[in-house]
């Protein structure tokens, strides 16, 4: 009699709820259906439901209503996998979890695992008591949305170094060589402060020339596409230039040196691959679009001609290094 009653006795029910997201590309990583039941597998216990309703205040009575929601976004870019997992009720909080593999399996393994270890310790024990909130130890409670993973304690300022090619911004392409120090004001937004110095460059005109020298301070502001900070990233930047372009005459009857404005306005992608805990390597293109038309006239026989005029359009292709701080 005592083996057929423990054979009747119903199984525990579930006490949390399972909601799954895939974004565009992740369709090959597990539904909440699938994800749940490798939950129960690695646990040895129905551990967890599917669905916003399991658990709820109208479900039937043999079923208890839910302590604990976790809901996990998987996400595909172009570094690879990617998992949010958020959690609430009992406790809650949120993990990232990454994988750079070419399928979602190994992902989906480390997701259940992480589940089913949040989860079991609420089989090995009865069913906790509800304790008045006025008694509740506030230090249980995190922030809502508070990360629990080491990117909360991301490195924030960065110092970046570059060198690369510039062309149609003088008469030539010439390379340029940059340096710039920067603050990450949150995880999708940063802002850097930095200078250019463009290598000399020269218009010949026979046997005169005009020699033309460039450098200028920016001031650029980042918005992040995709990826994150711990693996690869691609960012959409714009900084506007302000520097001093100087042209000096050589081989003329009356020799010149003259200073103009420089002010311009660049665009373009930045791309951070990031290989230690302190450094990446940067790529970054920008189009350049001068907003002061300038140039230089040199005089012959009396006669004024032009021997330089800033270009409608140029662009900047640099490679660098950033040292997070």
């Amino acid at each position: 009699m005592s083996a057929l009653a423990a054979a009747q006795a119903p199984a525990r029910p579930a006490r949390a709820s399972l909601v799954v997201t895939r974004s565009d590309g992740a369709q090959d990583c597990p539904d909440a259906e699938a994800l749940a039941e490798r939950v129960r597998t690695i646990a040895g216990a129905n551990v967890i439901g599917v669905g916003v309703s399991a658990g709820s205040l109208d479900a039937p009575v043999e079923q208890a209503r839910a302590e604990t929601w976790v809901q996990v976004a998987l996400i595909r870019n172009f570094a690879g996998f990617a998992a949010q997992i958020s959690t609430s009720g009992r406790r809650h909080g949120t993990r990232t979890l990454e994988d750079l593999g070419p399928s979602c399996g190994n992902l989906a393994d480390a997701v259940a695992v992480t589940i089913a270890m949040f989860l079991d310790p609420y089989e090995n024990s009865p069913a906790p008591t509800k304790v008045p909130d006025r008694v509740a130890p506030a230090v249980l409670a995190k922030p809502k949305g508070q990360a629990v993973t080491g990117t909360a304690r991301a490195r924030r300022f960065y110092l970046d170094g570059a060198g690369g090619i510039a062309f149609n911004l003088l008469e030539h392409s010439e390379p340029f060589l940059e340096v710039g120090a920067g603050f990450r004001a949150s995880a999708r937004w940063a802002l850097a402060l930095g200078g250019t110095f463009v290598f000399p460059d020269s218009k010949l005109d026979g046997t005169r020339s005009v020699d033309l020298r460039l450098s200028f301070a920016w001031l650029r502001a980042c918005a992040r596409a995709l990826g994150d900070d711990e693996r690869a990233s691609l960012a959409w930047c714009a900084a506007p230039q302000l520097g001093s372009l100087t042209g000096s005459g050589q081989g003329y009857q009356n020799n010149f040196s003259r200073h103009a404005l420089w002010f311009a306005l660049a665009i373009g992608p930045e791309v951070a691959f990031r290989f230690t805990s302190s450094l990446s390597w940067l790529l970054s293109g920008q189009a350049v679009v001068p907003l002061l038309e300038q140039g230089f006239n040199v005089e012959s026989d009396g006669v004024q001609n032009s021997a330089y005029r800033t270009p409608s359009v140029a662009g900047m292709i640099s490679l660098g290094l950033r040292g997070h701080l």
